[in-house]
């Protein structure tokens, strides 16, 4: 009896903890089951001490006869409905009943669809997302919808509140209303489905998923027409179990119509209606899409923003979202109780961690860019964790919906800025803010001292490729230090400097390098570094006389230290700037100076990029027999290393590799050995790693070498492409294609020569590579057929010079928006930068056409 007796304990302490009806009702179940056996074991005890069934009937208050048999039978022992006053008829709503809904259902239509179809080929489906993003109105809407097909019922079961495993079958069976209270959930699933089909619908299941797994299998082997859907932001992982992830909306940025009828923007303007009946979409599209994008296309984040639609307009409500969490509250009376605001709903999710998965999800908080396992590691390394449980956390955090898998890099993840700002918060209440950020710092310094001392190879491409993942990251990191660790400051902005320099973002380069110059923390070393990235900068954009001082600068600093890494970096900065601005024999004499000094000291992969810059150098000067002499020994350092079992386009596949190959290419080309050098082409063009300015310089090279057969219409083609590839310069063989465009052009007349030019201006660089190995033509009718409309308007402004706001501003959308076109355009057409893609608008001739409509 004394265990009867805790556990009736037990359910009134969670009786009393209820607030739902439906919850208090599922604690009154469970009572109801234990007393009743707590009621077999009393009669056991009083058969036993002699008294007689009419004794026992009296006591309890039931026929003796019913007593008699329900005792005979081995089951658990209950009263009637009369013993305390109620009966079947009166016992109101039914607890099961699937939730009323007061206002219209809106998107979601592929989810509509596949869920009933879901629904008939699995008996058990769950919808997985993470806080507010709408799986308990969806699975509302689709009961709703389907009950015709459920003959047997539709039961929705609230778990909230339920905050016991073993109270989700008492749950389950008050789902089934009075008739299913106190009986065991297996036996109520049984019975009901002799009427057909039903659908039990387990609303917020991720608090419960240990309990979980086991009763779905359970109610699922007692009642084979039974279909259960679950809502959860983890999945059950239960035998059987199919899962739909409910992701928040896309992004809704655009201008017009295509603003008007994205889902987020249809979902906020039904909402504000609802406050506010006057409230004018057409007038704000454009606004209410950046609110949209802002908030991750949350929906209950963008119904709470909508519901403030009577107190501000939508230009109003977008600047206050620095702070969402703040902003997004006051849901109507009756919602359920984490739904009053973001930073309940999220707070719901966060409070279901334990201890170690809430530090690790707000360190990882701190990364604005997103982070892989390496980037996780850094700034969670004060919890210690090995490799094993750090994606251990990782793959659980994204389980319960708190990380999502980034669709366009595999291996990362990342964090909805609502989830961010909570983690934000967490993080900086437990003291840990500025530690996590002065861990970012040090690991992104790192990387930095990494690229200082001359990697080669493979490592060097490695390298590259992890910084370029990280950019924003290193932008948010470079921020931070700027005002917790000036003195660190430097070093992350010359991090910086070097990859938006890779990418072409010149203008963002130079403020930085500048800035770096003019402020009091950057060390000599730091600014010789600064001052070779401005050398090769400003010689790439023609301005030679400013490149030339830069040049000088980073010499003259770098001979005051005791550094051959400083040294080398300054001198290789002024072979290439020499080069730049058409004094190659300059450049090739700083080389020599440069190739001694690292055969003296054994730095060889120092030695094999000077020696590729001397080989450029010599062949731009004439001297072409010591430029094959130098590739060549360039190339057997690099051979050494490489792998000879694989063929040259894998062999090479790294960033020292092809630009070493795209020198002899070009070398070749002059020696007029025309077979080498097109085997070369085809190995930069078929790698899987693609460095553009060696892919630029081998479209140009594969249109000097189709000219030279003869092939004159497709050397114009890929001359034309070429010029929207890589850097543009004066050097890397740029007057031998001149030559041969001349020669194209007059062989084959000027309207074939125009026609040309203008496809190789429209074809992508996919499209170019193809065309230069095997001759195949695009099938596209134009260049504006390649983009979307919005991003057609992105690439236009672009090709203005203007930056990511000044595009929101004019277009009508968010800046994170335009970012998104932005990238989605360098994808489509294979570009490595906006001004890769300004190029393209540009030779293709669609501003022209754009401004003559």
């Amino acid at each position: 009896m004394e265990t009867y007796l805790r556990q009736l304990m037990a359910v009134a302490a969670a009786a009393g903890r209820a607030s739902e009806p439906v919850d208090l009702a599922a604690a009154l179940a469970e009572a109801q089951r234990v007393t009743a056996w707590g009621l077999r074991s009393v009669v056991a005890m009083g058969r036993a001490r002699g008294l007689s069934w009419r004794e026992l009937a009296d006591a309890l208050d039931v026929p003796a006869s019913s007593l008699h048999r329900q005792y005979s039978k081995g089951t658990s022992i209950t009263t009637s409905y009369d013993s305390v006053g109620i009966r079947p008829s009166e016992a109101g709503p039914q607890p099961g009943d699937v939730p009323a809904v007061f206002d219209r259902f809106v998107g979601r239509g592929r989810e509509l669809a596949a869920l009933p179809e879901l629904l008939r080929q699995h008996r058990l489906v769950s919808l997985v997302g993470p806080a507010g993003v709408g799986k308990t109105r969806l699975a509302g809407e689709i009961a709703h919808r389907v009950r015709a097909g459920y003959p047997g019922g539709v039961w929705w079961v609230r778990l909230a509140s339920v905050s016991r495993e073993w109270l989700i079958g008492p749950a389950v069976s008050t789902a089934a209303a009075l008739t299913g209270a106190g009986k065991d959930a297996r036996q109520v699933v049984a019975e009901a489905t002799r009427g057909g089909a039903v659908l039990l619908i387990l609303d917020n299941c991720e608090h419960l998923s240990a309990g979980m797994a086991s009763i779905t299998m359970d109610l699922r082997e007692a009642a084979p027409e039974l279909r259960i859907l679950t809502t959860s932001r983890e999945p059950l992982r239960a035998p059987g179990e199919a899962i739909l992830p409910l992701a928040p909306f896309p992004p809704a940025g655009g201008a017009g119509r295509a603003a008007r009828m994205a889902d987020a923007v249809r979902l906020f303007a039904d909402r504000a209606r609802a406050v506010r009946p006057d409230f004018d979409l057409d007038a704000s599209a454009e606004d209410v899409a950046d609110i949209c994008d802002r908030l991750d296309g949350l929906p209950l984040a963008i119904e709470l923003a909508a519901r403030q639609s009577d107190l501000l307009t939508p230009d109003q409500l977008l600047r206050r979202l620095a702070e969402p969490l703040d902003v997004l509250v006051d849901t109507p009376r009756g919602a359920a109780g984490r739904h009053h605001s973001l930073r309940e709903a999220i707070a719901w999710s966060y409070h279901l961690l334990d201890e170690t998965a809430k530090a690790v999800f707000a360190r990882l908080c701190v990364l604005p860019g997103g982070f892989d396992q390496h980037t996780a590691a850094a700034v969670t390394r004060d919890l210690e964790l090995d490799r094993p449980q750090q994606w251990a956390r990782l793959a659980d955090l994204t389980r319960k919906s708190m990380l999502v898998v980034d669709a366009q890099t595999a291996g990362r993840f990342r964090i909805l800025e609502s989830l961010r700002a909570y983690g934000l918060e967490a993080l900086t209440r437990a003291g840990e803010l500025a530690p996590t950020q002065t861990r970012l710092i040090d690991w992104l310094i790192a990387y930095e001292g990494q690229l200082a001392g001359h990697p080669w190879g493979d490592e060097l491409t490695i390298l590259i490729n992890r910084i370029a993942a990280e950019r924003d990251n290193i932008r948010y990191a470079a921020d931070v230090a700027a005002v917790l660790a000036p003195e660190r400051h430097p070093k992350l902005a010359l991090l910086l400097a070097h990859l938006l320099s890779t990418q072409q973002e010149m203008t963002e380069t130079k403020r930085l390098l500048l800035g770096l110059l003019d402020g009091p923390q950057a060390s000599t070393a730091d600014r010789a570094r600064a001052h070779w990235m401005l050398a090769m900068n400003t010689a790439r954009v023609g301005d030679h006389a400013t490149a030339a001082g830069h040049a000088h600068d980073a010499v003259r600093l770098a001979r005051t230290l005791d550094d051959l890494d400083v040294l080398a970096t300054a001198l290789s900065g002024v072979m290439i700037t020499r080069g730049l601005i058409n004094d190659p024999a300059g450049g090739a004499e700083v080389g020599a100076e440069l190739i001694a000094l690292l055969r003296a000291k054994g730095r060889i992969g120092s030695l094999g990029r000077a020696l590729n810059i001397q080989a450029w150098l010599l062949v731009a000067g004439g001297d072409t027999g010591a430029a094959h002499e130098v590739i060549s020994e360039a190339i057997a350092m690099y051979e050494a290393r490489a792998d000879q079992a694989l063929p040259p386009a894998a062999r090479f596949a790294n960033e020292w590799g092809t630009t070493l190959l795209h020198t002899a290419a070009i070398i070749d080309i002059v020696r007029g050995e025309d077979a080498t050098a097109a085997g070369y082409v085809t190995a930069i063009l078929t790698s899987e790693f693609e460095h553009h300015n060696a892919v630029g310089g081998a479209l140009k090279c594969a249109a000097i070498l189709a000219a030279r057969r003869g092939e004159n219409e497709r050397a114009l083609r890929l001359s034309a492409g070429a010029e929207v590839v890589g850097f543009r310069s004066d050097v890397f063989g740029d007057d031998q294609l001149a030559a041969a465009t001349r020669a194209a052009r007059r062989a084959v007349g000027p309207v074939k020569a125009n026609a040309a030019v203008a496809m190789g201006h429209a074809m992508t660089v996919k499209q170019l590579k193809e065309h230069a190995i095997s001759g195949v033509l695009p099938t596209d009718t134009g260049p504006a057929d390649l983009l979307t409309p919005s991003q057609l308007q992105v690439a236009l402004a672009v090709a203005r010079g203007l930056t990511n706001a000044q595009i929101a501003v004019e277009v009508g959308m968010g800046k994170r928006t335009v970012a998104h076109h932005l990238t989605s355009i360098r994808t489509r057409l294979d570009l490595n930068s906006r001004v890769d893609v300004a190029a393209w608008v540009i030779h293709t001739g669609l501003a022209e056409a754009q401004d003559g409509r």
